[in-house]
């Protein structure tokens, strides 16, 4: 295949639209780009589960060529291909499982995409395949390697050499972060130009951060979490992975349901500005809001220097901004607990029986139906499902469901 006629490591969603309006290149020619990106790259890297038959995806490509060519776009990102964690259902005829990175869900059969994907597919946008994250979005036990699932592998971070250590922690420097992993990994390295996360707390933020992305995890309920592989219903939200301010609105033109709240009028790009000058901005005191030791297992002289950026960032803002907050008294997480433990946690641990016994109950041919059966896939499969350093005892991982 000849070169790629822009650079996928750095071209933005916005960029490509203006190549494929002046016909420099066509939807037909992103996919093959993509693709073999990911062949290329993502042995290493296991940002992407899967990907949907190249048939397929040709063939959609091709409809929105012509779609194109007779005048017709469906949206700012009409004809560009994407990802989408894979804890979002496809509809079988997409191709591809929805398995949250867990072999217990690989082969059930949702009865419909998840509405986000709906919304996407309508406005035009490819589903070119399925990203890694950790399984379960992070809830198959604490304190397991960030951006590992059975199903994918442990993902990579295009920043990164020579894989997670050994010696790192499991939020440590050397991994991804996060759970939506391989979503923004494969935004960094490009294997794609857009992708879709979720975070129930801190699983946009996390990896977007350590991939050097743009992403914002929107208000609980403006983006329906319908058919998403649930943890909490009172924290989970599904988000944009971008390379650019510009691509995080217009993916998020699409993905905001407007009956949930107040969308400017021609949407969020109509109101990119450039400037900080009506933006009112405050911080959280970084000494204070800061992961535990136990989390990163951090280098004094590098929190030194993330000390002293900060700081220059603060001071930069608050030239630019229409107002600035420094330190905004905010209760911190330690001040959170529940008979001394995290309060979220065990919020959470109460409520993912219930939200995922009601996600299971909308599948066809699922292995697991209820949390005992997906807690004893794990018990029968331990040698694929629980191998060293990504779970803890099944003892204590029947604790935390």
């Amino acid at each position: 295949m000849a070169a790629a006629p822009f650079d996928v490591l750095t071209t933005t969603a916005s960029e490509l639209q203006i190549l494929l309006a002046s016909g420099k290149v066509t939807s037909a020619q992103l996919i093959d780009v993509y693709l073999a990106e990911i062949e290329r790259n993502n042995g290493y890297l296991k940002a992407v589960i899967c990907t949907a038959p190249r048939n397929s995806l040709v063939e959609k490509a091709n409809a929105l060529d012509r779609e194109r060519s007779g005048g017709r776009t469906r949206s700012h990102l009409h004809g560009l291909p994407m990802l989408a964690k894979d804890n979002m259902d496809t509809h079988p005829h997409l191709g591809m499982d929805t398995t949250a990175g867990s072999f217990a869900l690989a082969g059930a059969r949702p009865k419909k995409s998840a509405d986000v994907v709906e919304r996407l597919i309508e406005a035009g946008v490819i589903i070119l395949g399925k990203a890694n994250l950790s399984e379960l979005s992070w809830f198959k036990g604490s304190q397991t390697i960030c951006g590992w699932s059975a199903v994918g592998g442990q993902s990579q971070s295009a920043y990164v050499r020579g894989g997670i250590r050994d010696d790192d922690t499991f939020g440590g420097h050397s991994n991804p972060d996060g759970s939506s992993s391989g979503s923004a990994i494969a935004v960094s390295a490009g294997l794609t130009a857009l992708a879709l996360g979720t975070e129930t707390d801190g699983s946009l933020i996390m990896p977007a951060n350590r991939a050097a992305l743009y992403t914002m995890k929107p208000t609980i309920g403006i983006v329906s979490q319908q058919d998403i592989v649930p943890v909490s219903q009172i924290c989970d939200s599904a988000g944009p992975m971008t390379k650019s301010v510009l691509d995080l609105a217009l993916l998020m033109d699409i993905i905001v349901d407007p009956s949930k709240t107040s969308v400017p009028p021609k949407g969020f790009a109509s109101v990119k500005t450039d400037t900080w000058a009506e933006i009112r901005v405050g911080v959280l005191d970084p000494a204070e809001w800061k992961r535990p030791d136990f989390f990163t297992k951090p280098y004094e002289g590098t929190l030194e220097q993330m000390r002293d950026e900060f700081e220059y960032a603060y001071s930069r803002i608050e030239r630019l901004a229409k107002t600035f907050q420094k330190y905004v008294p905010l209760p911190n997480g330690n001040d959170l607990e529940f008979n001394g433990a995290d309060s979220l946690s065990t919020l959470w641990t109460g409520h993912f029986r219930a939200v995922f016994e009601d996600y299971t109950a909308g599948l066809e041919d699922s292995q697991v139906y209820t949390l005992e059966e997906l807690v004893e896939f794990n018990r029968k499969h331990s040698e694929t499902e629980l191998p060293p350093r990504y779970c803890l005892t099944i003892d204590k991982q029947v604790s935390l469901y």
